[in-house]
């Protein structure tokens, strides 16, 4: 018999929520996720999903700060991780079971909750780069720093500031290695929620929480070489990649190679906390795999798999 595809497909915790996004309209973001990975279904692909938690878990964060004033020990960083990842995933899979399963009964989602390791001496500890939680209006974000004067901001894609934290690159996904059978009985998994549960390593080889957020798309990169994913597509809020984004320079770029991708991102194009990771993530795959990483949104996915929009990293 022979195995299906597989596609890993990354999808921004931005999509899912603005940060102040209520209940109902998170669930209708999760169904606009659904009709994207119903495409790959429709194709018979195997799908492992990996979803950001950016704004969601900003936002949660800021929830543990309210409840202290109710005598509640507030949860730490990384534990917030561990509830968006529950939360999304909840969402998402109620959402794709329930668009799809009109056209494939007993559809089976699986959702891993997934720990990830990453380096206690990673120099983003000391260098937080990680957009997470609502965007504020200048005068917001000045008020957010007058309570919380340890907390770092950065203007973020011009539509605002966010506070930022760390963003320790991820070395293993402890999950990653049961995917594969997961397929045996699950058609879609949701995976590495969140860029995962940030943990290091002690040296007697036990593990501690840290608080993080690990990039989604280089922890998505990580389980699409775990699981020898045949295609690997990285969901944005544009079409495809450009140089000189924003400006009068600004040139689509739909093909590049490896090669040509690290020329861009090493020349400042892709910002760290935005399309960098993904230029990064789409290289590493294509360089391990000499397979395609597509990087488009969620509007052009289909004409992305026909080769007909995206931005294609392949030798």
């Amino acid at each position: 018999m022979q195995k299906k595809p597989i596609a890993v497909v990354a999808i921004g915790g931005n999509f899912l929520s603005d940060g102040r996004s209520d209940n109902q309209a998170q669930m209708e973001r999760a169904y606009k996720a659904a009709r994207l990975i119903e495409h790959f279904v429709q194709r018979d692909f195997h799908v492992v999903v990996v979803h950001g938690n950016g704004p969601q878990v900003g936002m949660s964060y800021l929830r543990q700060l309210v409840g202290q004033k109710e005598d509640i020990p507030p949860l730490n960083l990384a534990m917030c991780d561990a509830l968006t990842q529950a939360e999304i995933g909840t969402t998402l899979e109620l959402a794709v079971i329930n668009t799809i399963n009109r056209d494939i009964p007993d559809l089976e989602v699986l959702t891993i909750v997934s720990q990830v390791e990453v380096r206690a001496d990673d120099p983003a500890f000391s260098r937080p780069t990680k957009p997470i939680g609502p965007f504020y209006s200048l005068e917001e974000k000045d008020e957010m720093q007058q309570r919380f004067p340890d907390w770092t901001f950065i203007q973020d894609a011009g539509r605002g500031f966010r506070r930022v934290v760390p963003s320790p690159v991820p070395v293993k996904v402890f999950s990653a290695s049961s995917i594969p059978d997961a397929f045996k009985t699950a058609h879609i998994i949701i995976a590495g929620g969140g860029g995962g549960i940030p943990v290091i390593r002690r040296d007697d080889n036990t593990f501690e929480l840290v608080d993080a957020v690990i990039d989604k798309d280089r922890t998505a990169c990580l389980i699409a070489l775990e699981i020898k994913a045949s295609h690997f597509f990285l969901l944005t809020g544009v079409a495809h990649v450009c140089s000189g984004f924003g400006t009068p320079a600004q040139k689509s770029l739909y093909q590049l190679t490896p090669d040509e991708a690290e020329t861009y991102l090493q020349a400042g194009e892709f910002p760290a906390g935005s399309m960098g990771p993904k230029i990064e993530a789409a290289v590493a795959f294509t360089r391990a795999t000499g397979g395609s990483a597509v990087i488009t949104n969620a509007d052009n996915i289909s004409a992305a798999l026909d080769g007909r929009e995206g931005t294609h990293i392949r030798f």
